[in-house]
C-alpha cells in the first residue's frame, strides 16, 4: 500500500504526516519503522534492504521516503519497479513525501490504488483563514491589519507562520492587532531590518536608497520576504496601488521580486 503526499506546503503535509503515523500506531502494537531520505545515495540501498527484510517480531512495516525524484537514472527505474511491487503487499505501508507532483515516470503514483493528496501552497483567502483557524487554535484572535500582515510576510511560508504564531501565544495579550504585532516587531525580523526597511522608506537620495536595498538583501537573503513586508508599512493609497501593479507583474513572471525592488526604488 502507498499513501503520497505531495505539494509545497511542508507543514500541512508534515502535519497530516504525523497523523497516518499515529493512526498506525494505535491498530498495530508491533510494526517497524523506517526513514529513508534517497536524496542521500546511502539510502536507495537501505530501503530495498528495508522492504525486502522480513522481521521475526514485527508483523507491519511503514516506511517513509522522500527525495525519490534526486535518484540517478538507473536507480530511478528500479525504484519504480519496487513501488509498483509495494502497491500489492498488504503488510508493508510506504507514506511517499515530495515538494512537487510526480513526473511521468511516477503518474501510477495519482491513480486510485494509491492513496494521494496534494498539499499546495496556500495563498489569498485560503491562506487568511488557515492563519485565522491557526491562530484560534492557539487562543489568539487578529484583527484585519495583523492578519494582513501576518499573510504578507508569511506568504508561502506556513512554517514561518506557525512559529511567529507559537512566539506570539506567550504574550499576555490574546487580541493581537497590528500595533501588538509592531510592538513585537523582533518577532518578525531583526530590529536592524526593520529600521532598514524605514530608512528606505523615508529616504529621498536614489543613491542612499539603493544603497540601504542592497544592504537589505544581504541581511536578508529573500527578497520576497522585503517586498512584502514593506507591503505591510506602506498606507499612502497610491503606493498601495504601486505595490500591487508590481505584485501582479511578479506573479505573471514579468518581473522578480529583486527587479520589483530596485524600479520601487529608482521611481520613488
Amino acid at each position: 500500500m502507498i499513501i503520497f503526499l505531495y505539494g509545497g506546503d511542508p507543514y500541512r503535509k508534515n502535519i497530516k504526516l504525523k497523523e497516518i503515523i499515529s493512526e498506525y500506531g494505535r491498530k498495530h502494537s508491533k510494526f517497524a519503522v523506517g526513514r529513508f531520505d534517497l536524496e542521500e545515495n546511502s539510502q536507495f540501498d537501505k530501503f530495498k534492504d528495508f522492504i525486502k527484510t522480513d522481521s521475526l517480531f514485527d508483523d507491519f512495516k511503514l516506511g517513509i521516503i522522500s527525495g525519490g525524484n534526486s535518484l540517478i537514472p538507473e536507480n530511478q527505474k528500479e525504484y519504480v519497479v519496487l513501488l509498483k511491487e509495494i502497491l500489492k503487499i498488504k503488510e508493508l505501508v510506504l507514506i511517499i513525501s515530495e515538494d512537487k507532483a510526480p513526473n511521468k515516470d511516477f503518474k501510477f503514483l495519482l491513480e486510485k490504488s494509491v492513496q494521494s493528496q496534494n498539499f499546495e501552497a496556500l495563498a489569498g483567502l485560503k491562506f487568511n483563514k488557515f492563519i485565522s483557524e491557526e491562530a484560534k487554535i492557539r487562543n489568539l484572535v487578529l484583527d484585519g491589519e495583523s492578519l494582513d500582515l501576518l499573510a504578507g510576510f508569511y506568504e508561502n511560508d506556513s512554517w514561518g507562520l506557525i512559529t511567529e504564531l507559537d512566539k506570539l501565544s506567550l504574550l499576555d495579550e490574546r487580541k493581537i492587532t497590528g500595533e501588538v504585532l509592531k510592538t513585537h516587531i523582533d518577532a518578525f525580523l531583526p530590529i536592524d531590518l526593520y529600521r532598514s526597511l524605514n530608512q528606505l522608506r523615508n529616504s529621498r537620495e536614489i543613491g542612499e536608497k539603493l544603497l540601504i536595498l542592497e544592504e537589505l538583501l544581504i541581511k536578508a537573503g529573500d527578497p520576497a520576504m522585503l517586498f512584502n513586508f514593506l507591503s505591510t508599512l506602506i498606507k499612502s493609497p497610491v503606493e498601495k496601488q504601486k505595490m500591487a501593479d508590481y505584485d501582479v507583474a511578479i506573479k505573471s513572471g514579468k518581473l522578480d521580486y529583486e527587479e520589483a525592488l530596485t524600479n520601487l526604488v529608482i521611481s520613488a
